[in-house]
């Protein structure tokens, strides 16, 4: 038995030989220079040790479990001093793997003592916590400590009367557990929840879902008595800052007067001919001794937005209500909506942001009818919401026999996208497959015959979907070329969402004129690192196209069939580029293509193109080619690995100083076949592979290696 040893060691770094001084939440929370607009700690960037009692479960964290990829560790809790005056404190974990030992494991009411680096991020004092130092993990030095009960405050203590925060009086209460009454719901979003309230002076409030256990049953209209829960200051690169009050669970918010809750409201045929009259239904409730007087629906077609009203009756006595739309002339557009009335005087209107819709068509249900919308329509039936996309009226409903030809797949970009032929605008729409898709290909056709629709941050998908391949498509699919001004700053919502998921091609408008990398590096934000920008003149680079390409965790999505990216970082992080392409950086204004195409995304509030191979990249100039930072490691990490090559099994010790890593197996072409987390020494079953060579991934802490491995 031959066996591999790699020997190089890994740096701990100094703060982890040394005891960090102990201090309080309220001197961490200390701002250096409130006066001059300077909120961050006093404290920052040090070392630290804190104590305090654990008032929410990182489990509860909406972060938890999903930002970083699906085995991510990543999410925040909150402590609080039980000294007063009760400040608390965010504590931070970034890495993706179990560290420090015990962390996730922390329960309210136990006091404990953790160490890590003062740190800020966006208006928020936060400790991050120390993943280093294995041998250290969180200390628990007592249970069943009572929380420090909530103070409480009003809104115009911590937000001016328009909701933007008041930095002089807000930041004595960042982190508190604070409480605030009688206040009224005035507008509900969602991804995230987003409660917006007001007081009874008309001062604004936001309530913000930042834990799970948060759930959106507080209707327009809804008067709250009172809520409880933690002030979170989020002071955005752009936009509105403002303290937000996050309560961790609905218990923590008391409903005085409840309003009618209406929910799922559904149709029958869900995508009808113009043969069939449409049968609306939807569940409605009344609130306690507050009973259901009225539902209401709403219905007009085409671009009007005079809406017909139609009482709907009771089915027997259940919370079910239904009325019938009449049968349509073909393609016609029908948007709807209902209210329901109790016998207090309150009205709830439903959907809350854009009115449900279909369009008719003879031939079943096609992607046109499904993306479809009219801007204008959903703009005028809540001018005030927000308006990053417009969604699809067939949200939430199931649909069948969805016909389309194959524009990209698991293979290229790694997800799958269909179009249907022939039509220009409204034609993609992204496929997220129920189980395993049968093996396809560019320009096969195919059938949905069964998904749910579903808007994933936006974009209009088919989840769930069983996919059936009918045969290669007649005719392929071309991309639709589109100006370079329909995306200008990126935000042009009505104006792209007729190509969303769409085969997209961008070219100079002079023909004759190449088109420049204008931006190498857009953002250096998490969710935008990778992006660059595409378009024709370096002096006015919003005027250009966002690209993507070499990063894929759960909600970052493009291929890694791609050699050209902004940084060679992308090689191993976020996913593994093909090590058989060449790896090549892209530079301002050096590097030019004749055109370039992909499939047209919205992603992380921003319109952007993701290429599907190089292929995609037409006469690429003015890049810096290398593929050896494919496969080279980060750093070295001191593993045993053997037999390699290995006939049934690879034997991985991992050293005790590393505590757990994180293990993934790829393909050469970059598929990842399986991952675990190990300590200690353990085997890794290789019998069900194929002989070939394979690439592992070591992940410890931020420290990563790739090592070749050779199966028999």
């Amino acid at each position: 038995m031959r066996i591999q040893r790699i020997t190089y060691g890994l740096l701990m770094g100094w703060l982890v030989a040394q005891t960090p001084p102990l201090v309080t939440i309220s001197q961490i929370q200390t701002p250096k220079n409130l006066a001059a607009g300077n909120d961050s700690s006093v404290l920052h960037g040090q070392y630290v040790r804190v104590r305090g009692v654990v008032a929410t479960r990182c489990s509860s964290h909406r972060h938890f479990g999903v930002s970083g990829g699906p085995n991510s560790k990543r999410c925040s809790m909150w402590i609080f001093d039980t000294i007063p005056p009760y400040r608390g404190l965010q504590i931070r974990r970034q890495n993706v793997s179990d560290l420090p030992t015990g962390f996730t494991n922390l329960q309210p009411g136990q006091y404990v003592e953790l160490k890590g680096t003062v740190g800020y991020f966006q208006g928020e004092i936060q400790l991050l916590i120390d993943t280093v130092d294995a041998n250290n993990p969180v200390q628990i030095l007592n249970i069943g400590v009572p929380l420090p009960p909530a103070t409480e405050i009003s809104l115009t203590d911590i937000n001016q009367p328009n909701g933007t925060h008041n930095l002089q009086l807000g930041d004595q209460w960042q982190g508190h557990f604070v409480k605030v009454r009688n206040l009224t719901v005035t507008n509900v979003l969602t991804n995230p929840l987003r409660i917006s309230v007001v007081d009874a002076n008309g001062n604004q409030g936001l309530i913000f879902g930042e834990f799970k256990d948060l759930t959106n049953n507080y209707p327009v209209g809804t008067r709250l008595d009172s809520v409880k829960g933690i002030v979170l200051h989020y002071w955005p690169s752009q936009g509105t800052p403002m303290y937000e009050i996050c309560p961790w669970h609905d218990s923590l918010m008391k409903v005085g007067n409840a309003v009618p809750g209406v929910s799922n409201l559904r149709r029958t045929p869900v995508c009808p001919p113009s043969s069939a009259s449409v049968t609306v239904e939807v569940e409605v409730v009344g609130a306690g001794n507050d009973p259901i007087t009225q539902v209401t629906l709403f219905w007009a077609t085409g671009a009007s937005t005079t809406y017909s009203p139609v009482l709907m009756t009771q089915v027997g006595t259940t919370s079910t209500y239904r009325a019938t739309i009449p049968a349509q002339p073909q393609g016609t557009y029908v948007h709807y909506y209902v209210e329901a009335r109790d016998q207090s005087g309150d009205v709830v209107k439903f959907p809350r942001f854009e009115p449900q819709s279909y369009r008719v068509n003879d031939a079943g249900c096609h992607i046109t009818d499904i993306q479809y919308v009219i801007p204008s329509v959903l703009y005028a039936y809540n001018p005030t919401g927000r308006r990053d996309y417009l969604g699809s009226g067939y949200n939430r409903l199931s649909v069948s026999n969805v016909p389309g030809v194959v524009t990209a797949t698991e293979n290229d970009l790694g997800y799958i996208y269909i179009q249907q032929p022939g039509a220009s605008e409204w034609a993609g729409i992204w496929v997220r497959p129920l189980s395993a898709a049968p093996p396809l290909q560019i320009g096969d056709s195919v059938v949905v015959t069964s998904a749910l629709v579903d808007e994933y941050f936006g974009l209009t998908n088919l989840r769930d979907a069983q996919i059936s391949r009918v045969g290669s498509a007649s005719a392929p699919i071309m991309p639709i070329v589109l100006p370079l001004n329909l995306v200008y700053g990126d935000t042009q919502y009505a104006a792209t969402e007729p190509y969303e998921s769409m085969l997209v091609r961008f070219r100079h408008d002079n023909p004759s004129q190449k088109l420049r990398v204008v931006q190498h590096q857009i953002s250096t934000s998490y969710p935008h690192q990778g992006d660059y920008r595409v378009g024709m003149d370096p002096a006015d680079p919003l005027k250009g196209i966002r690209v993507l390409a070499g990063r894929q965790t759960q909600n970052i999505f493009s291929s890694l069939k791609v050699s050209y990216v902004n940084d060679s970082a992308w090689a191993t992080t976020d996913g593994l580029i093909d090590p058989t392409l060449p790896l090549c950086e892209v530079y301002d204004s050096t590097t030019q293509m004749d055109s370039l195409q992909g499939i047209f995304t919205y992603q992380w509030n921003f319109i952007k193109l993701l290429p599907r191979s190089n292929s995609d990249f037409f006469r690429v100039s003015g890049t810096s080619c290398d593929r050896s930072t494919a496969i080279a490691s980060a750093s070295h990490l001191p593993l045993l690995i053997g037999p390699n090559p290995a006939l049934h099994s690879l034997n991985i010790q991992v050293p005790a100083e590393l505590g757990e890593v994180r293990l993934a197996l790829y393909t050469l072409q970059g598929q990842c076949l399986a991952e675990k987390i190990q300590q200690g020494t353990q085997e890794w079953d290789l019998s069900m592979l194929p002989a070939g060579t394979y690439l592992l991934k070591v992940v410890a802490g931020s420290k990563q290696a790739f090592f070749r491995v050779v199966k028999l």
